[in-house]
């Protein structure tokens, strides 16, 4: 027996082969449903399988509340993350959603957005 049948699947990418809308009536109840890369992904995943549950549990397990935390997004499947961290940092290539939701958006993927933002993180730190 493979491995891999051993182990839970914790999401499910489907191109999108029908509308977004239909998988959320079929499947909303159950799952949490994401679209991503320009509308082209379905994301089905449990609903304990996100990205802001993980680090909420990650964090916990150092004593580190989600307000002291920054976090980088450029997609739906990170909103959550975003919504639920102090400093939320959406990229400048993001959906619109995320950076409605950020605190700053920085420059793209392409263009290092985080590591400009780090930096500048850094600079204001050390000048206080």
């Amino acid at each position: 027996m493979h491995r891999f049948s051993q182990t839970g699947v914790t999401k499910i990418l489907l191109g999108a082969i029908a509308p977004y809308e239909d998988f959320v009536s079929a499947f909303g109840g159950d799952f949490n449903i994401v679209r991503t890369d320009g509308g082209r992904l379905v994301q089905l995943m449990h609903k304990a399988a996100c990205k802001s549950t993980a680090a909420e549990r990650l964090l916990q397990a150092y004593g580190i509340a989600m307000e002291e935390v920054a976090a980088f997004g450029d997609d739906y499947n990170d909103l959550a993350l975003l919504r639920a961290c102090g400093y939320p940092v959406a990229m400048g290539n993001a959906v619109q959603e995320l950076k409605d939701a950020a605190w700053r958006v920085t420059s793209s993927n392409d263009e290092d957005g985080v590591a400009v933002m780090l930096e500048q993180f850094v600079r204001s730190s050390s000048a206080k």
